[in-house]
């Protein structure tokens, strides 16, 4: 299994001999202008360029979409990827989304799991935003609220890879934590957050939190310095993990690192 941080959530992840690109956002570096409500109310996203060639990101068997926010899929995404490529997303609303844009092979991912050469790949729910201020964040912002997590599963792969998504914690997780004991765990962690609806993704109590409830998996962050809502940096995960002694437990890969198991 191997996992390589592209930028924010962005990843291509190695496994079972598959490679999956996850949550593509490709466009250029500051190409999106400062989020309305953001506590960075100049910064503009992504912040970084992308660490590799864009033929090299594109070079994989399959695309994960966990949902289709700007800074998952973009346009660069939507124009670029062949549409020849599979790729999986949440639900059917977001499938007749990228069928729209001539996509030609996109597929569901279910609770009760699909199989795509010999992977095994298992919907999981996220809570995206803080109870009670998601149905009027999104609909301010004109966007879905629902994204969902993948864990993945191959008979060669001795570990289980969960990838928690875009969600704060909360019993979803829990749950997932709980049924499928995964032994590597990728949690967005830019504590992304919105003037008036607080959060919308981890921070850092929420990642000790899974800490806590895995204590035998080694989390990694992602998501991570390229969000203009975003509250929680590297340097201050970094930190932690130096004052916790949480080396061998929580990775904070830089963009283009890879992280190998």
């Amino acid at each position: 299994m191997k996992f390589q941080e592209i930028r924010s959530a962005t990843a291509i992840v190695t496994f079972g001999g598959v490679r999956f690109l996850v949550d593509p956002w490709l466009g250029a570096k500051e190409s999106i202008p400062p989020i309305p409500g953001s506590p960075n109310p100049d910064l503009r996203c992504p912040v970084s360029d992308l660490p590799l060639p864009l033929d090299e990101i594109l070079d994989v068997d399959a695309v994960i979409a966990t949902h289709l926010h700007f800074d998952h899929f973009d346009e660069t995404a939507m124009e670029r990827i062949p549409k020849s490529m599979v790729v999986f997303v949440q639900d059917e609303l977001d499938g007749e989304t990228l069928r729209a844009k001539g996509f030609q092979d996109v597929r569901i991912l279910k609770y009760a799991g699909v199989e795509f050469q010999g992977v095994q790949l298992t919907k999981t729910d996220c809570l995206h935003g803080q109870p009670g201020n998601i149905g009027l964040l999104y609909e301010k912002m004109n966007l879905r609220s629902s994204a969902c997590g993948v864990v993945m599963r191959h008979p060669a792969e001795e570990k289980t890879l969960y990838l928690v998504g875009d969600t704060i914690w909360c019993d979803y997780v829990k749950a997932a934590l709980e049924s499928f004991k995964p032994d590597v765990i990728v949690v967005n962690a830019a504590a992304a957050t919105i003037r008036g609806f607080g959060r919308i993704i981890m921070d850092l109590e929420d990642v000790q939190a899974v800490l806590d409830h895995a204590p035998h998996a080694v989390v990694i962050a992602s998501h991570m310095d390229n969000v203009g809502h975003e509250t929680l940096w590297r340097r201050d995960l970094k930190r932690y993990v130096q004052q916790h002694h949480l080396e061998t437990r929580l990775l904070v890969p830089e963009d283009g690192e890879v992280c190998e198991f």
